[in-house]
């Protein structure tokens, strides 16, 4: 039997982020996020070996491995704050 499917809707995604991407990362299984009754975006965990991508969609490996380039580049900006990154990104 396959696990359950984890869905949050959005209010409840923006309130509890950080236990949801927590959840994601410890169990390896996605959280769909609904907005106005549909899927909406996924919290898909990263945090796995760097060696076993079997079964993984082609997007998420592409994602690890920016991730992984992104973690060594000297000159990458990492933002702490939403508003940081939008005040950067003139929004």
């Amino acid at each position: 039997m396959s696990p359950a499917v984890a869905t949050v809707g959005m209010a409840e995604a923006k309130t509890n982020f950080s236990k949801l991407t927590a959840n994601a990362n410890a169990t390896g299984l996605p959280i769909t996020v609904f907005k106005n009754n549909k899927p909406w975006v996924e919290i898909r965990p990263l945090a796995t070996p760097r060696d076993d991508f079997e079964g993984m969609p082609t997007e998420t490996i592409r994602a690890i491995r920016e991730t992984e380039a992104m973690a060594v580049d000297p000159e990458h900006v990492t933002y702490h704050a939403a508003d940081d990154l939008f005040a950067a990104l003139g929004l």
